[in-house]
């Protein structure tokens, strides 16, 4: 199958964005569910909250096992009871593996869109729901394509391409290019950023941003490819060493200053 290799623009970001309306509320923008950290790694859980609120979500609910205390002291309007979701974010930060499997249970049987990162791609193949977006980094889908990672780094497209046909999911290989392959063959690339990104905490939080577009109803191809974009502005405007978590605040004000730059080009 041929390829079609897309590079997006800023302009699409802003045309894509969802903007609500006079009539939106919390549910028609989207109800994110998060389930993300351990014991291990409880800062995971607060990444990929950070970034589920950046995009502008309507809500974001906290399904994993970190300590109530911990995420409202950090982020007082995510919801910690259960309820219904538009999308669910699984694997951030889950560490042990001893519960994984009934936590990736609990998260398809949503029937939900899926953004499925780090420790939950250990589990796949699995039967996964329209919509699901794989996020790995190049040595994880090496290890889920069974191939060396320098294969995957020497044609990270073809990888890409390669997995969401095996998978029949939509594929973001996260790195230097940030290639989102969807299972009929076509690829869009990510906007470029700095390497400063390049630091651990940055897939969870871009894991939570792909949760939230996914939320509002965009499809898995346009939510990867606006997540990692987004990412990757904020990093550029605000070029230095700065924490994804640092940077994850700053999602608001790079969405407005797309849709504002949008409005005076027209």
């Amino acid at each position: 199958m041929t390829r079609a290799v897309t590079q997006v623009t800023a302009e699409d970001l802003a045309a894509w964005w969802p903007v609500p309306g006079a009539d939106s509320h919390k549910y028609t923008r989207g109800v994110v569910g998060i389930d993300a950290g351990s014991q291990q790694y409880p800062g995971a859980a607060l990444l990929a909250i950070s970034g589920a609120l950046g995009p502008g979500t309507g809500m974001v609910r906290y399904l994993g096992p970190a300590s109530r205390d911990l995420v409202t002291g950090h982020f007082p309007s995510v919801v910690l009871a259960d309820g219904q979701v538009q999308s669910m974010v699984a694997g951030p930060g889950w560490g042990s593996l001893a519960d994984a499997g009934s936590r990736f249970r609990a998260a398809l049987a949503r029937g939900v869109p899926l953004v499925v990162d780090a420790d939950a791609l250990q589990l796949l193949p699995v039967e996964l729901p329209p919509g699901t977006l794989l996020t790995p980094h190049a040595g994880e889908l090496a290890r889920l394509l069974e191939v060396e990672r320098a294969e995957i780094e020497a044609d990270p497209v073809a990888a890409a391409v390669l997995a969401a046909g095996r998978f029949g999911a939509t594929v973001l290989l996260k790195g230097s290019l940030q290639p989102v392959a969807s299972p009929d063959g076509s690829v869009r690339l990510a906007l470029p950023g700095p390497a400063w990104t390049a630091q651990a905490g940055s897939g969870d939080v871009l894991a939570g941003a792909c949760g939230a577009l996914l939320a509002a109803g965009l499809p898995a191809g346009r939510a990867a490819v606006m997540a990692a974009s987004l990412q990757a502005l904020t990093a550029s405007r605000f070029p230095g060493p700065y924490p994804p978590d640092v940077q994850a605040r700053r999602f608001p004000a790079m969405v407005w200053e797309l849709l504002a730059g949008s409005q005076r080009g027209s």
